[in-house]
């Protein structure tokens, strides 16, 4: 046996994975506390729980960056709790869960409106006979409709604890709900976009919101975009992606190869890389999505507040569930080209998260080739624009919901056009 592969860790990526995402998670609270006072972290929490999280409300505006972070670390940890509470096995898919709700934490989620969708879900698995750990992916990912559950707890004239049970009751009627929906949902798309409860969500969100507006009521979405560079977020994304790339590459032995065999893979949903190629490769991709992430925001002259680094902290996620630079970067190349075409230019608010959040057609662009991930980024930059409102801003992956509409519309014409890719299904 040779000297390196006598010190190489043991293969655990289960247990190794784990605990990344529970580091993930301490380094959140740690970044918060490091840039705010405790009384000023609460003071922001408090604000968090109470004010409306319609698209677009960003958390580093309503508190600080410190309480923003101090709430991230906070659902993140939660969703960590639940996922060894109903012993959810820890793969690629389960990191990518539980990134996507810590980078929503800072615009939308809190540890009060993400509750109730698990009663839900926790009800639909009892009642079909199931392990909870089946739908651990919608427990957490139905809490895209926790605007909702912040809607009918802080509207209507009724006493507090009152509309409090109605938030709970809400909640989890759509976490209940939103499983079968997602389930078919997901087979008009066939996995060619990678945020399905995006879609799903989407869709009971417009029913939702037109059922409102057709009784009398009134919705409007927002917008609160803090603008800049803020040093230490800066930092705090660089030594993130520093660290999930060094350690990845020693988990691979310091073997490049490991990780650009990701590459081969186009990211249809489901995919899993640390199933398929190691927990060290897949946290090696999640420093390469990190960057290019980044690099695409400073490159563009973009900001880092809430909506961006959440959007960021996905896409670093995903890194271990179906994105890779290959088949990213065509897609935020079309937005791109779109943000230069349209009349929105590249760093408003709605280009730059189209172009992160835009990476869930990642599938496309790797199974029918750049070229395809490129028309796939021009026709999302410009759904996207358009899906915000008819949703009332309560679905918080919107982007999720434009991205399944592309991917439902491109695939089919791909499919009906081209002999190459009619059985690509």
């Amino acid at each position: 046996m040779s000297i390196r592969r006598a010190i190489e860790p043991p293969p655990n990526n289960a247990a190794i994975s784990k605990y990344m995402c529970v580091a993930f998670g301490i380094s959140l609270i740690a970044m918060g506390f490091a840039c705010e006072s405790p009384g000023n972290i609460l003071i922001g929490l408090r604000e968090y729980i109470l004010c409306e999280d319609i698209l677009l409300t960003d958390y580093f505006v309503i508190g600080s960056i410190g309480a923003a972070f101090v709430n991230a670390g906070l659902v993140t940890l939660i969703s960590i709790a639940l996922t060894l509470w109903i012993k959810t096995p820890y793969t690629g898919s389960t990191i990518a869960m539980i990134f996507l709700m810590g980078g929503f934490a800072l615009f939308g989620k809190n540890p009060v409106n993400i509750l109730p969708f698990f009663l839900g879900v926790w009800l639909y698995s009892r009642i079909k006979g199931h392990p909870m750990a089946r739908y651990t992916n919608a427990a957490l990912f139905s809490t895209t409709l926790a605007p909702i559950v912040s809607d009918l707890m802080l509207h209507g004239s009724f006493p507090f604890i009152v509309r409090m049970a109605v938030a709970l009751l809400g909640g989890a009627l759509i976490g209940y709900l939103i499983i079968p929906l997602a389930e078919h949902s997901f087979s008009t798309h066939m996995g060619y976009t990678l945020f399905n409860y995006g879609f799903a969500g989407g869709l009971m969100a417009l029913i939702i919101a037109s059922s409102i507006q057709a009784m009398g009521g009134s919705i409007e979405t927002q917008m609160i975009w803090q603008e800049g560079l803020p040093a230490p977020v800066l930092l705090y994304l660089i030594l993130l992606i520093v660290a999930l790339t060094l350690a990845g590459l020693w988990l691979c032995g310091w073997n490049p190869l490991a990780y650009l065999r990701i590459m081969r893979h186009s990211g249809r949903a489901p995919t899993d890389f640390v199933i398929t190629d190691g927990v060290g490769a897949a946290m090696v991709n999640m420093g390469a999505m990190g960057l290019v992430s980044l690099g695409y925001i400073l490159l563009i002259g973009g900001d880092l507040n809430g909506p961006v680094v959440g959007a960021i902290l996905t896409s670093i996620g995903f890194g271990a569930a179906g994105e890779h630079p290959k088949n990213t970067i065509p897609v935020m190349a079309g937005v791109f080209i779109a943000s230069h075409i349209m009349i929105p230019s590249n760093t408003d608010p709605g280009m730059q998260l189209a172009a992160l959040f835009g990476t869930a057609l990642a599938p496309i662009s790797g199974q029918f080739g750049a070229h395809y991930g490129v028309l796939a980024g021009l026709l999302h930059a410009a759904v996207v624009l358009a899906t915000a409102a008819p949703c009332g801003g309560y679905n918080l992956y919107n982007n999720g919901f434009a991205a399944g509409l592309v991917a439902l519309v491109m695939v089919s014409m791909i499919q009906g056009v081209s002999k190459r890719w009619r059985s690509a299904d």
